[in-house]
Parts: structure tokens; C-alpha cells; sequence
């Protein structure tokens, strides 16, 4: 069951008397940071149980009571060209933003990933004197390099969560940390197999959890497993459900002959990791594969705009965060018009012909955990960010000291 946002009235309370009894602004605005952001909350309540939380948020946030004024469900959206319908609803939340952080003074603004919306929420913080944290940087390292100069100007520290990005950020003066991934600290690597008999006849299929992606992957995604299933008829095919897409939504792109078993989100890794195989978009999902050692192909695509925005900007070999990682090709990705089903297929079934080959993969996908470290993300991130009130609060504390005496 969904829990509805605290609402927050047009009238909205004085600023508090003190900084240290302010609320904290958190703000995820796509159901994939949620989960982040929750944790982020309980691991700052640790030594400030009394800490009140405001923002935007999805439905784990929101039950860490986190007072919200937006759902991230209602704002994940994917690409350039299909954000333009949100444009509307946009536009009068960030005039509700910008009262209330005038209004209310959150002693700082966390926020996670997102940048196309949470850019102008650090410029009107930044403005206000506010300290931004950003809590998983948003990709600048792969394309749109010129946003590391808006991130030196407005953001007080960038919170890192992939091994490579604290350098880039050294490297253009920006105050950054390396935090750790948060999915090391979920995914236990000796986590159980469901029927570890059936594996080598188990794919896994993740179309990820926007809407607009499901609408352009899980076609293809079906239209592979079809043919394959015409080729192995022992495969079974577990499709993993994300909060917030409901089971009629998968299934209306599912071929009603091919047995299909959907998987509750928070069974997806003993699934996954039970699995051959998955099929997978990039970002996360591709991420928990990896970590749970299991085979991906990697499919993605956007609108042909959004795409062509992409092509002449991106500046990295590859899309999915295992690769990126390891820095070379261990998960096949095909990309915009080589996303198709047959190409899929191809792939998949070449795997399931030789087993020496995913084992070979596995092998690759186990130096994948040292790479990210053994760091738990949040409880870091909490104590640097606390760390960096108390240094700043004792400075300003120090400074009205001073202009009083």
C-alpha cells in the first residue's frame, strides 16, 4: 500500500531560532535514489534522533517520515524529449521549493542524482546561503563536462559513490568523497540461489523502473525470450517487478504463450543471482547483476532526440556501470537500434550453448566487489555531512561571537 506525502501548506512556519533545530532538505525524485535516500535518513538520525527530514521523496522515504511535497514516482521520468510533459507540474514545484526554503531554512540540501531537476534546487539554495551536499554525482565524468563548474560554484561537497569520480573532481577543484556504492552493503555475496538446479534454464529479465523505459525495453526484452523459448523450451523466465509498476503493466507487453513467473522487488537478488542469465537495462539493475555475479546483457534505448543529444556528448566507451567499472567489456551492450529482440536473443543463446563462457564472466564479475570497496555508503556520507554542519555552525557561531564582542 502506498503512503500518501505529508502535505505542506502555503502557510508554512518562521524559520527555527537555530540552525541545529532546522529540518534537513532530502530530495530523490526517481524511485531508483529512494531507497538511498532512506538510508541516507536513518543513518543521520543516528546520533540526532530528533532529526526532522522535508523534500521530495518515493515510498520508503516517505516512511522514514520524511515530510514530502512531492512523489518521486509522479516525477521519474527518462531522456530529454520525454521530460517535456512534466514540464507544467515542474515549473510550480520549483516555485513551491524555492518558498519554502526561504520560509522554512533547511540547515542544508541533500540531494541524490537527478541533475536536470536538482541543479536549479542547488542554484536556489546556493543563493540562500544554504549548504547543498549531492549525494550520488550525476554522470558529468561521461558527457556534459562544462556541469562541473556549476557544481564547484553551488555545491558545498559531492558525495561519490564510483571509485573513479573523487579524482575527476580533484581534478577540477571540487570537494568530493569517495562514500562507497550503497549496493555493497545490500548485496551479500554468499546470499542463497533460489533452485540452484534449474540455473543454467533460469533468465532473468529487468526492464527497469520508469515507465517510459519498460514502454521501449520490455518489448524487446519479451520479443528475445520468445525466441528463445522456442529454442530451449526447458527455460523458465522470471521478470523482476519494480515499486511503483504494477504486474498489468509487464504483462501487457508479455506473449501470452511464454510462461512468465514475476518476481517481487524485494526477492529480486536471491532471484537474479538463481538465474543463467539476465537481460537488463543499464544503471543499477546492470550493477546488481554484476555484483551478484550473474551474466547481463545490456540493453538501452531512448528517443531518437534524446539519443542524438547523447551521441554527441557522451564521452565514455560504455553505458553500463560493470564495464565502467572494471574498465573494459564484460557485459554485451546493445544500444538504441542494436537493442532489438533478435540481436538479444543471439547473444543469450550463444551463452547457453557454452557454459565455459558465462563461468569465464562470473569469474570477471568477482573483482567487481574489491573495485567498489567495502564502505557503507550511507553511514559515510552521514558522517561527512555532519562532520561539515558542526565545522560550519562553529564557524558562524564563532564569527557573531566576534562582531557582538
Amino acid at each position: 500500500m502506498q503512503t500518501h506525502p505529508t502535505q505542506i501548506s502555503d502557510t508554512l512556519p518562521e524559520s527555527p531560532s537555530s540552525p541545529e533545530s532546522a529540518p534537513i532538505w532530502i530530495s530523490a525524485v526517481e524511485t531508483s535514489a529512494d531507497l538511498h535516500g532512506a538510508d541516507l535518513m536513518r543513518s543521520l538520525r543516528q546520533e540526532e534522533p530528533r532529526l526532522s527530514f522535508l523534500g521530495i521523496g518515493g515510498e520508503l522515504m516517505r516512511s522514514e517520515g520524511l515530510e514530502c511535497i512531492g512523489y518521486a514516482e509522479e516525477l521519474s521520468a527518462m531522456g530529454i524529449s520525454e521530460v517535456l510533459g512534466l514540464i507544467p507540474r515542474v515549473l510550480a514545484l520549483y516555485r513551491r521549493i524555492k518558498r519554502i526554503l526561504i520560509q522554512r531554512r533547511p540547515r542544508c540540501l541533500i540531494l541524490l542524482d537527478a541533475p536536470d531537476f536538482h541543479f536549479r534546487v542547488a542554484k536556489m539554495a546556493s543563493g540562500l546561503g544554504i549548504p547543498v551536499f549531492y549525494y550520488i554525482s550525476p554522470q558529468v565524468w561521461a558527457w556534459r563536462k562544462g556541469r562541473v563548474a556549476f557544481i564547484r560554484k553551488h555545491v558545498r561537497r559531492m558525495l561519490c559513490i564510483l571509485p573513479f569520480e573523487q579524482a575527476f573532481y580533484a581534478e577540477h577543484d571540487v570537494a568530493a568523497d569517495f562514500v562507497g556504492h550503497p549496493l555493497v552493503q545490500y548485496i551479500d555475496p554468499s546470499i542463497p540461489r533460489y533452485g540452484a538446479t534449474d540455473s543454467d534454464t533460469s533468465i532473468a529479465v529487468l526492464p527497469g523502473s520508469r515507465k517510459m523505459e519498460i514502454r521501449k525495453l520490455l518489448p524487446e526484452f519479451a520479443g528475445a525470450c520468445r525466441i528463445l523459448w522456442r529454442q530451449f523450451p526447458d527455460l523458465t523466465f522470471h521478470l523482476i517487478r519494480a515499486p511503483g509498476i504494477s504486474e498489468e503493466e509487464l504483462t501487457a507487453h508479455w506473449p501470452e504463450e511464454v510462461p512468465l513467473s514475476i518476481c517481487p522487488f524485494p526477492d529480486r537478488y536471491e532471484r537474479i543471482r538463481s538465474c543463467a542469465m539476465a537481460l537488463t537495462t543499464s544503471g543499477t539493475a546492470s550493477l546488481e547483476c554484476g555484483l551478484l555475479t550473474t551474466p547481463a546483457i545490456i540493453a538501452y534505448k531512448l528517443s531518437w532526440l534524446s539519443y542524438g543529444v547523447a551521441r554527441m556528448a557522451v564521452d565514455v566507451p560504455w553505458i553500463s556501470l560493470p564495464n565502467l567499472v572494471l574498465q573494459r567489456t564484460v557485459f554485451p551492450e546493445l544500444v538504441q537500434s542494436r537493442a532489438r529482440a533478435d540481436l538479444l536473443a543471439e547473444q543469450a543463446a550463444s551463452w547457453l550453448q557454452n557454459p565455459a563462457e558465462l563461468e569465464r564472466i562470473r569469474g570477471e564479475l568477482r573483482t567487481l566487489r574489491d573495485e567498489l570497496g567495502q564502505k557503507r555508503a550511507a553511514e559515510e556520507s552521514a558522517r561527512i555531512i555532519r562532520g561539515t554542519l558542526q565545522s560550519s555552525e562553529m564557524r558562524s557561531v564563532e564569527a557573531s561571537k566576534g562582531q557582538s564582542g
